[in-house]
């Protein structure tokens, strides 16, 4: 090989690593493949955790590029309210040094949330999973996302006793500062804004996404499951997450939402009711027509759990998510259930 070849490689590796970085991207959320990771925590100290601004430390082991497995020191914190009060496993923050994380699959990585199991029974982890596949149906249906990436976890529970060893799934979900900067955009924390505020058609993606999950456990202004951003001042959408309450993952603890302390019109979560706020008809037209075009892919996104839940389970969400599909294309269904039902505040 001539030195010319070699300089040109080089040059090419050097510009692709610069190009991916401007992009915003990173090598954990590069591939689809769940990362096997595994630490040790005590659940005591998460939970005591939240309250405090500081991160306790534990050691981290994660698959290398190579494949074998490496370790680094990670910050370790509690999160959340629901799941990090009634769950068996609480949600977490993990946070890296910058220079432990180079050249590892965590660059490029200040801050991680990891959403666990609730409980510690083994069916448990088939609902990540189906939460996981919320998070990339919503990739497909909308350009402002947060990346995530599944993970295999051996997990070490500190007691103090006798320790406690687990293999549960996890989900590693992108920190709103750092979708901010691939996206381009400014979070807007500490801020409630009216739904009037919001880019029309991104907020009626968001609705019907919602709707496509049966999920009602969201507010926009109050940013209840929901994280505001904004591009050029006037750009303004909002990006879902937490989807455990919704009816396509179908939680054993799941409930109907309650809105000013009155359930709403609905008796279990896989009853879907549209909660969207009213846009302008064109607008709505729109989203539709984006949704049915995209079907095919949508109904596809169950697919990527093949081999890690039954095949029959696949067939029930892509029958569940068929449903939808059957109500957006009918002009009347779409207005009786979704048009007629949206609010105004």
């Amino acid at each position: 090989m001539t030195k010319k070849i070699i300089s040109l490689q080089i040059i090419f590796i050097f510009s692709a690593r610069w190009l991916f970085a401007q992009n915003g991207s990173d090598s954990l959320f590069a591939t689809g493949t769940p990362l096997h990771i595994a630490f040790s925590v005590s659940f005591d100290k998460v939970r005591n955790s939240k309250k405090d601004s500081t991160y306790f430390k534990e050691k981290l082991y994660y698959q290398n590029f190579k494949g074998t497995m490496d370790s680094m020191e990670v910050g370790i914190k509690g999160r959340g309210n629901f799941r990090l009060r009634e769950c068996y496993y609480p949600p977490l923050w993990m946070k890296f040094k910058k220079s432990d994380t180079k050249g590892t699959v965590f660059e490029g990585n200040k801050k991680l949330k990891v959403v666990l199991p609730c409980d510690n029974r083994e069916s448990s982890n088939a609902l990540i999973l189906r939460e996981f596949l919320c998070y990339k149906l919503f990739e497909e249906i909308s350009p402002y996302a947060f990346l995530t990436r599944l993970a295999d976890i051996d997990l070490t529970e500190l007691r103090k006793n006798k320790n406690k060893n687990s293999k549960v799934k996890g989900i590693f979900i992108e920190d709103v500062d750092k979708t901010a900067i691939r996206l381009h955009a400014k979070p807007l924390k500490n801020i409630r804004l009216t739904p009037s505020a919001l880019n029309d058609t991104s907020a009626a993606r968001f609705e019907l996404f919602q709707y496509l999950i049966s999920n009602t456990d969201w507010s926009v202004p109050h940013q209840h499951n929901s994280k505001l951003f904004v591009i050029n001042t006037n750009n303004v959408f909002s990006i879902p997450y937490d989807f455990d309450m919704s009816g396509i993952v179908d939680a054993p603890y799941a409930v109907v939402s309650e809105v000013n302390g009155e359930l709403l019109d609905v008796s279990h979560v896989t009853e879907r009711l549209y909660r969207g706020y009213c846009h302008p008809a064109d607008v709505m037209e729109y989203v539709r027509k984006e949704f049915l075009a995209k079907e095919e892919k949508l109904m596809s996104v169950p697919d990527l759990l093949k081999g890690s839940i039954p095949d029959k389970e696949i067939k029930r969400i892509k029958n569940y998510m068929e449903d939808f599909f059957d109500t957006i294309k009918d002009t009347r269904s779409f207005k009786y259930h979704i048009l007629d039902r949206c609010r105004t505040n």
